[in-house]
């Protein structure tokens, strides 16, 4: 594990191994700035460079082409929940550069970077979405690591919204769950060549917030989308709680499968994933008494 539990930081893949910064490791604080290298195959975790901007939580980060990329979310350092807590600062991780791997890029051009959903597609990253203090979006952009430029998209479709989920195999995208005063389980498939939307079924649930979603391919060359934890936010006499299923989107036939659960668990949100050689790695987080600092592997 990393040196210490945590939720709301992010995770991302580059190359055979993993990454995990930021976050939190208490409920209210305080914002870590730690990045930590996981190498499968030993199965070890490694200190890297802290992340130079400021700690934070909810922040996106993603892997392209042999770099990482981290940045917007919050700065918990606040007294007050207010926009001028909301970061929009970009870095790139390149982790060849062993003296100084990390990279300030082009700010991201939106006031909405608390909990956006974020991918990356062919040679660029898409993130939308989020909260900026005050309300939630639809909006949607595009970087280009080449040019170190954003692209304003189309928005989404359906409810602005906050802690949804974004997945990815490289060739089909699809996009859902999250926030905006009631619980979202809708599903959507986004096509970046014509910047458009189709709806698809909705997710078998009434519905979460701050969860997961991943593809993984299997040994026979099957993409496996799935989408697990978060929370439903309710009462505990309506539903309310955090999530421990897995579910599968079946995206040939456009409907969904129970799979099962994480084992031994009671549930968490603000937790993170990635995937490495047809596996995906799944920990940390929170439920509604711990930060955790498990991890675990499942390959469908």
């Amino acid at each position: 594990m990393t040196a210490t539990g945590r939720a709301s930081a992010v995770g991302f893949a580059i190359d055979k191994k993993g990454y995990v910064a930021l976050g939190r490791s208490g409920r209210y604080g305080p914002a870590l700035k730690d990045c930590w290298e996981y190498d499968p195959e030993n199965d070890k975790w490694t200190q890297k460079a802290d992340f130079p901007g400021k700690a934070r939580v909810k922040a996106v980060g993603v892997g392209l082409n042999g770099k990482g990329y981290v940045g917007l979310g919050y700065d918990i350092s606040g007294s007050v929940y207010a926009n001028k807590y909301d970061l929009k600062d970009f870095w790139c991780f390149d982790p060849s550069n062993t003296t100084n791997p990390w990279t300030q890029k082009a700010d991201f051009p939106s006031p909405y970077t608390d909990a956006c959903v974020c991918i990356a597609y062919k040679n660029e990253i898409f993130i939308g979405c989020g909260f900026d203090g005050f309300g939630f979006s639809r909006y949607f952009w595009k970087y280009n690591p080449d040019k170190d430029e954003w692209i304003s998209l189309n928005i989404s479709p359906g409810p602005e919204r906050v802690g949804g989920t974004m997945c990815t195999d490289g060739e089909r995208i699809f996009y859902g769950t999250g926030y905006n005063t009631y619980n979202q389980n809708d599903w959507w498939e986004y096509f970046p060549v014509s910047d458009s939307w189709k709806n698809l079924k909705r997710m078998p649930d009434t519905g979460r917030e701050n969860g997961l979603s991943v593809s993984i391919k299997d040994k026979d060359s099957l993409v496996h989308y799935f989408v697990t934890t978060g929370r439903h936010f309710a009462g505990n006499l309506t539903g309310g709680g955090v999530k421990s299923d897995i579910v599968e989107y079946d995206a040939i036939r456009n409907v969904w499968y129970k799979r099962g659960n994480i084992p031994n668990d009671a549930g968490r949100e603000n937790a993170l994933i990635f995937t490495i050689d047809g596996k995906g790695y799944i920990g940390f987080g929170e439920n509604d008494s711990n930060i955790l600092n498990d991890f675990w592997c499942f390959k469908p």
